[in-house]
């Protein structure tokens, strides 16, 4: 019984042991098999992956770099953003301040405007309803105990009666001082002697101004007829500001504003501080904005026709010769860039290109210098102009006889 016991014991286990090993082999085949499956799988699948991948990485790229560039775009706005409106809470801008802002317009504009007359020009043998007569503007340059001085921008016509209004009340005569019919400034003289102390304390001159102060971006306030209408007013700002502008017998400096107005309007154009810098009357291509006299350059000829004097005449658009002209052969001197059709100097043959060095004997080697030896010349007066002219090979110096005609 003992003996079967152990032979029991040790048989049993024996013949499990060949189960579990052929387990074993069978696992271990399997394996192997699955693994070469496996390796072939991923040889295959990985290039297939890599190509993928590599396809993928470039549009990324592409992809990321749009992104990126979008980022920074973003990025690069919302710093801008940032900064803008970190100033905007900086800036205390309420809608009082507007208020206070449009104000102070209103207040320079009602101080302007007592330094405003309305001019009627009655025509001759004409009714004072007839469309004949005409109804503008005009500004106080001077008043005195016993006159006032006004400049109205327009058309002087010949035997015409003036009379003036004050603050839109007073009525008086006006008579003709002076006029430069080409730049279409007249002067008037109202006399003040009938008037009260009330009466005459209630005229005030226009308070003038620095034209050369002047900056771009200056904000202007426009009182007179800018909209084509008397005392209509406008607001406007600087957008042109260069100097030494050739025009007719001058050099001025350029002034214009972004403001176009009705075609036959004019204005008196003052600074944020109420002071009188300019005027306008007419310009020749309103999409480019008005074109501003300076009053700094104007002064001295209103002075003139105030004085019962006239504006010289000669007809050239002159510039002063540039360093680059002069480095290109031109000599130094005042260059005729323009000669004005029937003027005195187109009427002697004075050509564009001319280089005028004399004016009756003086010499005039920038455009201020012509400018001033002209004013000093008299009406009907026949003066030497010394000049050069290329003919082509050199310059040759000529000497013409020009006379000298009023604006």
């Amino acid at each position: 019984m003992e003996e079967h016991f152990i032979r029991e014991k040790i048989v049993g286990p024996k013949g499990k042991w060949k189960k579990r090993l052929k387990k074993t082999v069978l696992i271990l085949l399997s394996g192997g098999l699955f693994g070469i499956a496996a390796a072939f799988s991923f040889f295959f699948l990985g290039k297939r992956l890599s190509q993928g991948e590599a396809e993928q990485a470039k549009e990324s790229i592409a992809l990321v770099e749009s992104t990126e560039a979008a980022s920074e775009s973003t990025a690069e706005t919302e710093a801008i953003e940032d900064v803008v409106q970190s100033e905007l809470q900086k800036f205390d801008f309420s809608v009082s301040s507007y208020d206070s802002l449009m104000s102070n317009a209103k207040t320079l504009i009602s101080e302007g405007e007592k330094s405003l007359v309305e001019v009627s020009i009655h025509t001759p043998g004409e009714d004072s309803l007839s469309e004949a007569n005409q109804h503008c503007t005009g500004v106080i340059l001077k008043k005195t105990k016993e006159e006032a001085v006004i400049l109205f921008l327009g058309e002087a016509k010949a035997g015409a009666g003036y009379e003036v209004t004050f603050n839109r009340e007073k009525k008086l005569p006006a008579t003709l001082r002076g006029k430069s019919g080409r730049d279409r400034w007249v002067i008037l003289t109202a006399e003040l002697s009938s008037l009260t102390d009330k009466e005459w304390e209630k005229i005030q001159e226009m308070p003038r101004g620095n034209s050369r102060l002047l900056q771009k971006g200056d904000t202007v306030l426009l009182l007179g007829s800018p909209l084509g209408q008397a005392y209509s007013s406008a607001l406007s700002t600087i957008g042109v500001l260069s100097y030494d502008k050739a025009s007719e017998d001058r050099v001025w400096e350029e002034i214009k504003m972004q403001f176009s107005g009705e075609e036959n309007s004019t204005a008196f154009v003052l600074n944020t501080k109420g002071e009188w810098i300019g005027f306008y009357t007419e310009a020749e291509d309103r999409k480019a904005g008005r074109q501003i006299v300076g009053i700094s350059d104007a002064l001295e000829s209103l002075e003139r026709l105030s004085n019962g004097g006239i504006l010289p005449y000669f007809g050239v658009k002159i510039q002063n010769s540039s360093k680059t002209m002069q480095e290109l052969g031109i000599p130094e001197g005042v260059y005729v860039t323009e000669v004005v059709e029937d003027s005195p100097a187109y009427s002697v043959g004075i050509l564009p290109g001319d280089i005028i060095k004399k004016l009756n004997g003086k010499s005039v080697d920038t455009g201020k210098a012509f400018q001033d030896t002209l004013q000093e010349q008299a009406e009907g007066a026949v003066v030497p102009v010394e000049l050069l002219r290329y003919n082509g090979k050199e310059y040759v110096e000529l000497v013409l006889s020009c006379p000298i005609q009023a604006r």
